[in-house]
């Protein structure tokens, strides 16, 4: 039962501290931080390691103990009873901009009540909440049972190398929760891999030009192949626009983008030049195998076309996306980043995989994966966190499991928690996590918040 007096002060904290908490938000958006080249002082590139800057001096003008380990990764601590702690971990890094914003991603945009930007809801938003909840503790003058971090991340997109240096640099948290997913208490997440697909050399090509996506774990909403001049006809369709080019006809794709363990709704832009291309008869007769296997993989988002689907009958159905495809010296090469449950592994995978692919020419090479996490609902951390929601929001909801992956598959002891909308919970012009016009509510945000701190209140109650 959560404190009524407690309660109240967290709903008054939170009203005053409303403007400081947009504030915060849209100076972090306004750091493009997707990964970049690598350089000294910036493992992940110039951005990233601005916005680790950025929310190192915002918790620092909180009067907050802040460290930055190397540049990898950073967090504020407040200090408790015992040096064993508990912890937030968040990731100021962000997916490419992509394509369909009707203004600047990196401008935050207040509409109807909504924050829009790149990285408002993934997870700069929550980022920023994290650092709040410290401040209200520091405030208060509590003194916590254990010592509390609020952890900032720079390469949750392109690999979590991040936490793992940390985890070499740090004592290991007693628990975390990563505020990157939605709620409830996420209580397992598949786990997640990604294959090349690479064609044989082909000598005759009809193909120019076709290099597409711009992130592995991102449907792309856009993509072209140019083809040779003089191969066949080229009539209109829906979602494509023709152009002769200098090269010679340029096939334009307009899909619906989104996120690689999300792919409902979607319309994947790579695959809709695939099949436009195999209809009619656009590609050479030596690339045309390798174009009928991808045909496979985009004509389904379970893996069925390619034979790797699977289902535990506890996490959702495996999910495979094509993101990336290149184009590069007569050889094809289709990134695919799938989602999955405990029943498959990579290896079981790649045993289907690469026959196919060796029979025309082709090959795929093995490749790891970072397994399912779960825990058990009924434990008491999934049950104190839980508990608190439900109580809060006056529902009765239970714990559940996702596709997508976040920093707390990464940590001995972990979940996600929040703080991030469903998608049929979104306005028609409000886009979900790696979409255009990507965005989160203001009293949304100021909700969550709440939800957080009590929560890490109720963590601090339990042994570990």
């Amino acid at each position: 039962m959560i404190n009524a007096e407690l309660r109240a002060k967290v709903q008054q904290f939170v009203k005053e501290n409303k403007e400081g908490i947009i504030q915060d938000i849209k100076d972090l958006v306004s750091i493009k931080s997707v990964a970049g080249q690598p350089g000294e002082g910036m493992p992940f590139g110039p951005g990233p390691r601005a916005a680790l800057d950025k929310a190192l001096e915002m918790a620092d003008r909180f009067g907050l103990k802040t460290v930055n380990v190397d540049n990898y990764i950073g967090y504020a601590e407040l200090p408790g009873e015992s040096e064993d702690y508990l912890a937030t971990v968040c990731h100021l890094d962000v997916v490419p901009e992509g394509n369909g914003w009707k203004a600047d991603p990196f401008t935050v945009r207040e509409v109807d009540g909504w924050l829009l930007g790149r990285g408002v809801c993934d997870n700069k938003g929550a980022s920023v909440l994290s650092m709040y909840m410290l401040k209200f503790f520091k405030e208060q003058g509590m003194k916590l049972r254990y010592t509390t971090r609020a952890i900032w991340g720079t390469d949750e997109e392109t690999g979590s190398t991040d936490v793992a240096y940390y985890l070499k640099k740090e004592k290991h948290p007693l628990f975390i929760f990563s505020p990157d997913a939605n709620f409830p208490v996420c209580c397992g997440e598949k786990g997640i891999c990604s294959f090349q697909l690479f064609s044989k050399k082909v000598e005759n090509s009809n193909v120019v030009k076709f290099n597409a996506g711009t992130a592995g774990n991102v449907i792309p909403d856009l993509a072209e192949v140019t083809f040779k001049k003089g191969i066949g006809s080229f009539p209109q369709a829906e979602g494509l626009e023709i152009v002769e080019v200098e090269e010679g006809v340029k096939v334009v794709a307009h899909g619906i983008g989104g996120h690689a363990a999300f792919p409902a709704g979607t319309k994947n832009a790579i695959g809709m030049l695939v099949f436009y291309g195999l209809e009619n008869n656009l590609f050479s007769e030596e690339e045309k195998p390798y174009f009928e296997l991808l045909a496979k993989l985009h004509g389904v988002t379970d893996g069925s076309g390619l034979g790797i689907d699977a289902d535990d009958g506890y996490f959702e159905p495996l999910t495979c996306i094509g993101g990336i495809i290149k184009y590069d010296d007569g050889v094809y090469t289709q990134h695919i980043n799938i989602r999955y449950p405990t029943n498959t592994d990579p290896d079981k995978m790649h045993e289907i995989l690469a026959p196919q692919f060796e029979a025309i020419g082709g090959h795929v090479p093995t490749t790891k994966g970072s397994k399912p996490m779960f825990i058990d609902p009924e434990t008491p951390i999934i049950k104190a966190m839980q508990d608190t929601y439900n109580e809060i929001t006056g529902q009765n909801t239970k714990p559940y499991t996702i596709g997508g992956g976040t920093y707390a598959r990464s940590f001995p002891l972990g979940v996600a928690f929040g703080i991030e909308p469903k998608g049929d919970e979104l306005p028609d012009f409000v886009g979900t996590a790696h979409m255009a016009e990507e965005g989160y509510s203001i009293d949304g945000f100021m909700s969550a918040l709440e939800i957080i701190i009590l929560s890490m209140y109720e963590l601090h109650k339990l042994d570990y």
